[in-house]
């Protein structure tokens, strides 16, 4: 582990490389948390096909969530031309997609990844959420075998599959008494009940956004927020490998939200009149553009 990691920039990568062990809903719950937290970071969304962080943050924080297509040859170069260029951002998050981890193994080895991040003081913290299936620990060992002692590593052991006391294969697994020699942190995701993880899921939400949303109530509000809770409460051991010991900037998500209304607004603004032109038209019965031009 780095003996300077808590004077570095952090590229937070959440992995799990088996769908459906909850490693979306973490990223999710992280970024609310360094929204909570006025911790500046840019997150990037790497899931083409279910898109959460993009789902859930863009309609209030636009230009928070990045691009990378993690599956398309050169988009990790971009990744890194990014981080050197943001100086100013002391967080980076990733949320990689289920089958992902060959090509991320690719752009490790091309790249000399982890080496070119530290040259430009950026560490990398894995983590690994996890279900109870040995799948979870093939790819952590995997994980490992790959990353090594160049990164920092988190395991997340996801209670919506059991208690701490359940997850018997990972417990006993070699590969988590060799992690834990080498600086391991071991955190709990919280389970958070179907309803109130539906309720925003339909309705596209932050997790802060269910406390006030019109449809919500005492029951939803109640149980998200007590998921928040204890969400921050118990990823506290890994403080300063969530990048969560950085200096704050108050305002900065604030203002973030102030920008995404007034380019929603023109937005808006610029489809009404091309509505009103249409209508216009229809009605002085004017040919369409591509008629006259002919």
């Amino acid at each position: 582990m780095s003996k300077n990691s808590k004077s570095t920039r952090r590229l937070v990568i959440i992995t799990g490389d088996k769908g459906g062990v909850g490693k979306s809903t973490f990223a999710r719950g992280l970024l609310q948390l360094y929204i909570n937290k006025d911790l500046v970071c840019a997150a990037y969304e790497a899931d083409q096909r279910n898109p959460q962080l993009e789902r859930h943050f863009q309609t209030k924080y636009k230009s928070l969530i990045r691009y990378i297509d993690i599956f398309r040859k050169g988009q990790a170069d971009q990744l890194l031309i990014d981080i050197d260029k943001q100086r100013e951002f002391p967080i980076f998050l990733i949320d990689l997609p289920a089958q992902s981890g060959g090509f991320f193994e690719n752009y490790v080895n091309e790249l000399s990844f982890f080496e070119m991040l530290q040259e430009i003081n950026c560490r990398v913290t894995m983590v690994s959420v996890i279900s109870r299936v040995l799948d979870s620990i093939t790819v952590l060992k995997g994980l490992h075998e790959l990353c090594k002692d160049k990164v920092d590593y988190i395991v997340a052991k996801n209670l919506f599959h059991g208690e701490p006391e359940k997850f018997e294969r990972y417990n006993d697994s070699p590969i988590r008494r060799e992690l834990l020699t080498k600086g391991l942190v071991e955190i709990l995701m919280p389970d958070l009940f179907y309803q109130p993880y539906d309720f925003i899921d339909r309705y596209n939400l932050t997790f802060n956004d269910a406390l006030t949303h019109p449809e919500t109530n005492i029951a939803i509000r109640a149980r998200v927020n007590r998921f928040v809770q204890d969400f921050e409460r118990n990823i506290t051991p890994a403080t300063h490998l969530l990048g969560l010991d950085k200096k704050p900037a108050p305002g900065f998500y604030k203002k973030m939200i102030t920008e995404t209304e007034e380019t929603n607004e023109e937005y808006h603004s610029i489809l009404l009149s091309d509505k009103e032109f249409q209508a216009q038209m229809e009605q002085d019965e004017i040919p369409p553009f591509s008629m006259l031009s002919k």
